[in-house]
């Protein structure tokens, strides 16, 4: 369970929901393949085993649970939380046949009704109430997990509200061909039967074809891909993403990056800035479950300067003797000691009346810079910001900014 899941109360809490659901679906499964047994009903025989597949998804959450505590190994470096699929892939296989053997008897029954040998369906009137008492049941679960999922944010909870309301759907059909078993029309029997082996069928095939992605370590697709890039691409010292790759893993969500750094990153702060990133990446797509980070050192050093300015006179340019108040910043860049470019930017927070120093340090980390050379020391919120993302502050008493460019030369 994850630390966010320990903070819910127990009724919102993703296992307490799992073994509800597990709880309800089983005891629908066991109570409609005997009645349906009993009143030869296949529609009621074929609803019992689409809850099945709902039982599935619960047994193997549980499996993933359990399997989310045991650490990696040698053998296991990912973990275990494979096992959960190989077990849905076998299951699925079962549903497939079970599927196989509702059409098979539908149709069976289907052509003995166009010959003349009705198959003969029993009205039971403890079935038909037990019908209803389910629906009824299974709406009022439906609700609860809509609203927790709401309240919860969690798309999964959200998700699970919408597949039962869909069982809802089923098992009214099932209820209005029950019905007319009274009117002796039992061939409905038969072709909802039929539909819903069809379903069974779209529910067995979803569970086999994300197993099988994930035992074939295929890349899945993540619906904030650009927005992730976006975040790790603009982390101060990330110079370039080599790769992004993002897996599932049973029901977790596995991402691993490639990333190139700045040729003169320190060693000691490698740590430092992949738990950073890990955890703003977390905070940001709490979904994902682990990140592997591989850090590699950019070949050739590209290096970006931030130096406040009096005014704009190119490179003749006067260092500003103030921070926040700066008119200007010349925003430098050199590679391997080789200037590329140099721009010089309007200082828009310089008449701000309060955190202008905050605001501005946080531009230039927009501006993913290296090394900023001051006049003066900095403020507290300031440096702050600086030190957090590994930036390099240079106290100097240079007055013009080609004095800067000179001294960066090779």
């Amino acid at each position: 369970m994850s630390e966010i899941d320990k903070k819910l109360k127990f009724y919102k809490q993703p296992a307490f929901i799992n073994l509800l659901l597990l709880i309800f679906n089983t005891l629908l499964f066991i109570f409609k393949l005997i009645f349906g047994i009993l009143t030869n009903s296949l529609a009621i025989q074929a609803d019992a085993f689409d809850n099945m597949t709902d039982i599935v998804i619960c047994i193997t959450s549980f499996i993933g649970i359990y399997f989310a505590k045991k650490k990696p190994n040698e053998k296991f470096p990912y973990g275990y939380y494979k096992v959960e699929n190989i077990i849905s892939l076998i299951i699925s296989l079962f549903i497939f046949f079970t599927a196989y053997i509702i059409i098979n008897q539908s149709i069976l029954d289907i052509i003995n009704f166009i010959n003349g040998k009705p198959k003969i369906v029993y009205f039971s009137l403890i079935a038909f109430f037990f019908l209803i008492i389910s629906l009824f049941v299974s709406f009022i679960l439906a609700l609860y997990l809509k609203v927790i999922g709401k309240q919860t944010s969690s798309p999964i909870i959200e998700s699970e509200a919408q597949e039962k309301m869909f069982d809802i759907f089923i098992s009214l059909s099932v209820f209005i061909g029950f019905i007319f078993v009274l009117l002796r029309i039992s061939i409905l029997d038969s072709i909802i039967g039929l539909i819903i082996a069809i379903f069974i069928i779209k529910g067995g095939y979803e569970i086999f074809l994300s197993s099988t992605k994930t035992l074939l370590d295929a890349v899945i697709d993540f619906d904030n891909r650009t927005e992730l890039y976006n975040l790790i691409e603009k982390t101060p010292k990330v110079k370039e993403i080599e790769t992004m790759e993002i897996r599932s893993y049973g029901r977790y969500i596995f991402l691993e990056l490639e990333i190139y750094l700045s040729k003169n990153f320190p060693l000691s702060q490698i740590d430092h800035l992949k738990n950073k990133l890990s955890s703003d990446i977390k905070k940001k797509f709490p979904s994902i479950f682990k990140i592997i980070i591989i850090v590699k050192s950019q070949k050739k050093e590209i290096t970006i300067i931030a130096i406040p300015l009096e005014n704009n006179q190119g490179l003749d340019s006067s260092l500003s003797n103030h921070f926040g108040e700066s008119p200007y910043f010349g925003i430098v860049e050199f590679q391997e000691g080789t200037l590329l470019k140099f721009e010089i930017f309007v200082n828009k927070f310089a008449h701000e009346e309060k955190r202008k120093g905050i605001l501005v340090s946080d531009w230039l980390i927009s501006k993913k810079i290296d090394k900023i050379y001051l006049k003066e020391s900095l403020k507290k919120g300031p440096s702050l910001i600086f030190n957090n993302n590994f930036v390099d502050v240079e106290l100097s008493n240079f007055n013009y900014l080609y004095e800067i460019i000179e001294i960066n030369k090779n």
